[in-house]
Protein backbone atom coordinates (compact mmCIF):
# COMPACT_ATOMS: atom_id res chain seq x y z
CA UNK A 1 0.00 0.00 0.00
CA UNK A 2 1.45 3.42 -1.28
CA UNK A 3 0.88 6.70 0.89
CA UNK A 4 3.60 8.64 -0.61
CA UNK A 5 3.02 8.92 -3.72
CA UNK A 6 -0.81 10.61 -3.15
CA UNK A 7 0.91 12.51 -0.78
CA UNK A 8 3.04 13.85 -3.26
CA UNK A 9 0.15 14.70 -5.68
CA UNK A 10 -1.71 16.17 -2.95
CA UNK A 11 -2.73 20.25 -3.57
CA UNK A 12 -3.22 23.21 -1.57
CA UNK A 13 -6.64 22.79 -1.89
CA UNK A 14 -6.57 19.51 -1.34
CA UNK A 15 -4.73 19.36 1.63
CA UNK A 16 -7.65 22.15 2.78
CA UNK A 17 -10.03 19.76 2.24
CA UNK A 18 -8.60 16.80 4.46
CA UNK A 19 -8.01 19.61 7.22
CA UNK A 20 -11.84 20.16 7.33
CA UNK A 21 -12.71 16.38 7.22
CA UNK A 22 -9.91 15.88 10.03
CA UNK A 23 -11.43 18.23 12.60
CA UNK A 24 -15.26 17.45 11.75
CA UNK A 25 -14.54 13.59 11.63
CA UNK A 26 -15.40 13.47 15.47
CA UNK A 27 -18.59 15.01 15.04
CA UNK A 28 -20.47 12.89 11.75
CA UNK A 29 -20.00 9.57 10.36
CA UNK A 30 -19.72 11.04 6.72
CA UNK A 31 -18.89 15.00 7.46
CA UNK A 32 -21.42 17.44 5.36
CA UNK A 33 -19.48 19.23 2.49
CA UNK A 34 -21.48 22.36 3.57
CA UNK A 35 -19.18 21.50 7.32
CA UNK A 36 -16.21 21.34 4.89
CA UNK A 37 -16.87 24.46 2.27
CA UNK A 38 -17.16 26.74 5.81
CA UNK A 39 -14.26 25.06 7.26
CA UNK A 40 -12.06 25.18 4.15
CA UNK A 41 -13.41 28.57 3.42
CA UNK A 42 -14.30 27.46 -0.09
CA UNK A 43 -18.12 27.42 -1.90
CA UNK A 44 -19.49 23.99 -1.83
CA UNK A 45 -19.31 23.58 -5.60
CA UNK A 46 -15.99 23.69 -5.39
CA UNK A 47 -15.24 21.58 -2.66
CA UNK A 48 -18.05 18.95 -4.26
CA UNK A 49 -15.22 18.58 -7.22
CA UNK A 50 -12.28 18.01 -4.92
CA UNK A 51 -14.18 15.40 -3.02
CA UNK A 52 -14.97 13.48 -6.22
CA UNK A 53 -11.48 13.70 -7.01
CA UNK A 54 -10.46 12.97 -3.65
CA UNK A 55 -12.33 10.10 -3.98
CA UNK A 56 -11.21 9.03 -7.01
CA UNK A 57 -7.82 9.08 -5.60
CA UNK A 58 -9.16 6.67 -2.84
CA UNK A 59 -8.53 9.52 -0.24
CA UNK A 60 -11.96 9.35 0.94
CA UNK A 61 -15.59 7.81 0.37
CA UNK A 62 -18.48 10.14 -0.48
CA UNK A 63 -22.43 9.20 0.43
CA UNK A 64 -25.23 10.89 -0.48
CA UNK A 65 -28.17 10.89 1.62
CA UNK A 66 -29.72 14.30 3.04
CA UNK A 67 -26.67 15.74 1.45
CA UNK A 68 -22.94 14.89 0.18
CA UNK A 69 -20.76 13.95 3.54
CA UNK A 70 -17.39 12.84 2.94
CA UNK A 71 -15.04 10.41 5.50
CA UNK A 72 -11.34 9.54 5.50
CA UNK A 73 -10.49 5.89 4.14
CA UNK A 74 -7.22 4.48 5.35
CA UNK A 75 -5.08 5.82 2.82
CA UNK A 76 -6.73 8.94 3.16
CA UNK A 77 -6.69 9.34 7.49
CA UNK A 78 -2.65 7.99 6.92
CA UNK A 79 -1.74 10.81 4.12
CA UNK A 80 -3.16 13.23 6.41
CA UNK A 81 -1.31 11.97 9.18
CA UNK A 82 1.64 12.10 7.30
CA UNK A 83 1.02 15.88 6.59
CA UNK A 84 0.50 16.64 10.31
CA UNK A 85 3.94 14.95 10.85
CA UNK A 86 5.80 16.52 8.00
CA UNK A 87 4.20 20.24 8.93
CA UNK A 88 5.15 20.22 12.29
CA UNK A 89 8.72 19.36 11.52
CA UNK A 90 9.30 16.07 13.01
CA UNK A 91 10.15 14.15 9.26
CA UNK A 92 12.41 14.95 6.96
CA UNK A 93 12.68 12.02 4.67
CA UNK A 94 10.21 9.05 4.00
CA UNK A 95 11.96 5.56 3.52
CA UNK A 96 10.69 2.36 2.37
CA UNK A 97 7.69 -0.39 3.30
CA UNK A 98 9.01 -2.56 6.23
CA UNK A 99 5.91 -4.02 7.11
CA UNK A 100 1.96 -4.36 6.18
CA UNK A 101 -0.56 -6.58 8.29
CA UNK A 102 -4.53 -6.45 8.96
CA UNK A 103 -3.45 -3.69 12.21
CA UNK A 104 -1.15 -1.21 10.52
CA UNK A 105 1.44 -0.47 7.90
CA UNK A 106 4.93 0.37 8.71
CA UNK A 107 7.63 2.82 7.10
CA UNK A 108 11.04 3.83 8.12
CA UNK A 109 11.84 7.56 8.05
CA UNK A 110 14.34 10.55 9.09
CA UNK A 111 13.21 12.23 12.03
CA UNK A 112 15.25 15.11 13.36
CA UNK A 113 13.95 13.26 16.82
CA UNK A 114 14.42 9.66 16.08
CA UNK A 115 18.59 9.74 17.20
CA UNK A 116 18.39 6.78 19.91
CA UNK A 117 21.32 5.38 21.89
CA UNK A 118 22.62 2.86 19.02
CA UNK A 119 23.33 5.55 16.49
CA UNK A 120 21.01 4.95 14.16
CA UNK A 121 21.38 8.32 12.47
CA UNK A 122 18.10 10.53 12.81
CA UNK A 123 16.33 7.17 11.55
CA UNK A 124 13.25 6.32 13.05
CA UNK A 125 9.40 4.30 12.36
CA UNK A 126 6.29 5.71 11.54
CA UNK A 127 3.79 3.25 12.07
CA UNK A 128 0.01 3.69 10.67
CA UNK A 129 -2.88 2.02 12.43
CA UNK A 130 -5.05 0.65 10.91
CA UNK A 131 -8.43 -0.52 12.39
CA UNK A 132 -11.29 -2.41 10.24
CA UNK A 133 -14.73 -1.83 10.11
CA UNK A 134 -15.57 -5.52 11.38
CA UNK A 135 -13.48 -4.79 14.55
CA UNK A 136 -14.87 -1.23 15.07
CA UNK A 137 -18.11 -2.97 15.14
CA UNK A 138 -17.34 -5.45 17.86
CA UNK A 139 -15.85 -2.31 20.18
CA UNK A 140 -19.08 -0.23 19.68
CA UNK A 141 -20.96 -2.87 21.01
CA UNK A 142 -19.20 -2.16 24.24
CA UNK A 143 -18.48 1.54 23.74
CA UNK A 144 -20.55 4.76 22.97
CA UNK A 145 -19.01 5.93 19.92
CA UNK A 146 -22.69 6.60 18.30
CA UNK A 147 -22.53 7.12 14.70
CA UNK A 148 -19.08 8.15 14.38
CA UNK A 149 -17.12 6.62 11.34
CA UNK A 150 -14.84 3.57 12.18
CA UNK A 151 -11.44 5.82 11.34
CA UNK A 152 -12.49 7.66 15.23
CA UNK A 153 -11.22 4.18 16.60
CA UNK A 154 -8.06 3.89 13.87
CA UNK A 155 -7.13 7.48 15.77
CA UNK A 156 -8.04 6.15 19.48
CA UNK A 157 -6.03 3.40 18.59
CA UNK A 158 -2.54 5.31 17.53
CA UNK A 159 -3.10 7.21 20.46
CA UNK A 160 -3.27 4.66 22.92
CA UNK A 161 -0.05 2.97 21.49
CA UNK A 162 1.64 6.01 22.15
CA UNK A 163 0.86 6.80 25.63
CA UNK A 164 1.21 3.34 26.28
CA UNK A 165 4.81 3.92 24.96
CA UNK A 166 5.27 7.23 26.64
CA UNK A 167 4.11 5.58 30.26
CA UNK A 168 6.60 2.66 29.95
CA UNK A 169 9.68 4.46 28.18
CA UNK A 170 12.72 4.56 30.72
CA UNK A 171 10.99 1.49 32.84
CA UNK A 172 10.23 -1.03 30.16
CA UNK A 173 12.70 -1.75 26.81
CA UNK A 174 9.84 -0.26 24.25
CA UNK A 175 10.91 2.05 21.42
CA UNK A 176 11.06 5.62 22.24
CA UNK A 177 7.91 7.59 21.15
CA UNK A 178 8.61 10.69 19.44
CA UNK A 179 4.91 11.68 18.25
CA UNK A 180 1.64 10.97 17.18
CA UNK A 181 -0.73 12.66 14.71
CA UNK A 182 -3.88 11.48 13.36
CA UNK A 183 -3.69 7.37 13.24
CA UNK A 184 0.53 7.82 13.12
CA UNK A 185 3.06 7.01 15.64
CA UNK A 186 6.44 7.86 15.03
CA UNK A 187 9.05 6.12 17.05
CA UNK A 188 12.51 4.89 17.39
CA UNK A 189 13.87 2.48 15.24
CA UNK A 190 15.23 -0.91 17.44
CA UNK A 191 17.36 -3.18 15.57
CA UNK A 192 16.24 -6.61 15.79
CA UNK A 193 14.75 -9.08 15.02
CA UNK A 194 10.78 -10.39 15.85
CA UNK A 195 11.38 -13.19 18.51
CA UNK A 196 9.53 -16.20 16.43
CA UNK A 197 12.38 -15.38 13.90
CA UNK A 198 15.26 -16.30 15.82
CA UNK A 199 16.50 -19.19 17.28
CA UNK A 200 17.28 -19.03 20.33
CA UNK A 201 20.33 -20.51 21.97
CA UNK A 202 19.65 -19.27 26.05
CA UNK A 203 15.88 -19.60 25.63
CA UNK A 204 15.32 -20.18 29.33
CA UNK A 205 17.32 -16.76 30.10
CA UNK A 206 15.10 -14.62 27.52
CA UNK A 207 12.03 -16.60 28.77
CA UNK A 208 12.62 -15.73 32.54
CA UNK A 209 14.07 -11.83 30.89
CA UNK A 210 10.58 -11.62 29.15
CA UNK A 211 8.32 -12.48 32.31
CA UNK A 212 10.59 -10.02 34.50
CA UNK A 213 10.06 -7.31 32.26
CA UNK A 214 6.09 -8.23 31.61
CA UNK A 215 5.88 -7.68 35.11
CA UNK A 216 7.76 -4.48 35.49
CA UNK A 217 4.98 -3.42 32.74
CA UNK A 218 2.62 -4.39 35.61
CA UNK A 219 4.23 -2.25 37.79
CA UNK A 220 4.23 0.39 35.64
CA UNK A 221 0.61 0.31 34.89
CA UNK A 222 0.19 -0.98 32.06
CA UNK A 223 -0.87 -4.59 30.31
CA UNK A 224 0.60 -5.14 26.60
CA UNK A 225 -2.97 -6.68 25.94
CA UNK A 226 -1.77 -8.71 23.00
CA UNK A 227 1.49 -10.05 23.67
CA UNK A 228 2.75 -13.02 21.26
CA UNK A 229 6.17 -14.11 19.65
CA UNK A 230 5.47 -11.79 16.78
CA UNK A 231 5.77 -8.37 18.58
CA UNK A 232 8.79 -8.87 20.87
CA UNK A 233 12.21 -8.20 19.20
CA UNK A 234 15.57 -9.16 20.31
CA UNK A 235 19.11 -9.22 19.23
CA UNK A 236 22.75 -9.53 21.46
CA UNK A 237 21.99 -6.19 23.68
CA UNK A 238 18.24 -7.69 25.13
CA UNK A 239 14.38 -7.83 23.84
CA UNK A 240 12.45 -4.52 23.69
CA UNK A 241 7.84 -5.29 22.97
CA UNK A 242 6.22 -3.13 20.42
CA UNK A 243 2.19 -3.20 19.23
CA UNK A 244 0.27 -1.50 22.02
CA UNK A 245 -3.13 -0.48 20.71
CA UNK A 246 -4.87 -3.09 22.56
CA UNK A 247 -2.86 -2.25 25.83
CA UNK A 248 -5.29 -1.82 29.28
CA UNK A 249 -4.44 0.17 32.20
CA UNK A 250 -4.18 -2.30 35.37
CA UNK A 251 -7.63 -2.07 37.00
CA UNK A 252 -9.10 -2.12 34.32
CA UNK A 253 -11.99 -4.07 34.43
CA UNK A 254 -10.76 -7.37 32.64
CA UNK A 255 -7.01 -6.47 33.22
CA UNK A 256 -6.73 -9.66 35.20
CA UNK A 257 -8.12 -11.95 31.96
CA UNK A 258 -5.86 -10.20 29.49
CA UNK A 259 -2.88 -10.96 31.17
CA UNK A 260 -3.57 -14.06 31.56
CA UNK A 261 -4.00 -14.78 27.74
CA UNK A 262 -0.67 -12.47 27.64
CA UNK A 263 1.21 -15.12 29.89
CA UNK A 264 -0.28 -17.56 28.09
CA UNK A 265 0.76 -17.07 24.68
CA UNK A 266 4.49 -16.68 25.63
CA UNK A 267 4.36 -19.60 28.11
CA UNK A 268 2.97 -21.89 25.53
CA UNK A 269 5.31 -20.52 22.40
CA UNK A 270 8.50 -21.41 24.80
CA UNK A 271 6.95 -24.61 25.47
CA UNK A 272 6.27 -25.84 21.82
CA UNK A 273 9.05 -24.54 20.58
CA UNK A 274 12.03 -24.95 22.84
CA UNK A 275 10.29 -27.63 25.03
CA UNK A 276 10.34 -25.68 28.52
CA UNK A 277 7.92 -26.04 30.85
CA UNK A 278 6.50 -23.67 33.56
CA UNK A 279 3.58 -23.39 35.88
CA UNK A 280 1.10 -21.06 34.25
CA UNK A 281 -0.52 -19.84 38.00
CA UNK A 282 2.85 -19.48 39.39
CA UNK A 283 4.29 -17.30 37.14
CA UNK A 284 0.97 -15.03 36.62
CA UNK A 285 0.66 -15.09 40.81
CA UNK A 286 4.01 -13.56 40.63
CA UNK A 287 3.35 -11.23 37.81
CA UNK A 288 0.27 -10.02 39.67
CA UNK A 289 2.45 -9.17 43.02
CA UNK A 290 3.54 -6.70 40.59
CA UNK A 291 -0.13 -4.91 39.56
CA UNK A 292 -1.09 -4.78 42.93
CA UNK A 293 1.40 -3.14 43.83
CA UNK A 294 1.20 -0.59 40.76
CA UNK A 295 -3.10 -0.28 41.83
CA UNK A 296 -1.50 0.86 45.38
CA UNK A 297 0.72 3.41 43.75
Amino acid sequence: MDIIEPYLRMSKTGWMVLRAIFRNMWDYEYVPAYIIARDAKMSEEKVETLLRKLADEGLVSNKYTEYLGSSFTFIGLSVYSLYLQVKKGRISMMGKLMGEGKESVVYNCISRNGQSSGGNNGEAVIKFHRVGYPSFKKVREKRDYGTLHFTVLTVRSARNEYQALKKLYGKVPVPRPISWEGNSVLMELIDAKELFKVRLENAEEVLEMILDEVARMCRAGVVHGDLSQYNILVNEEGIWFIDFPQSVEVGEEGFEDILRRDVENILTYFRRTYGIEKDMNEVLEKIMEECRSSELT
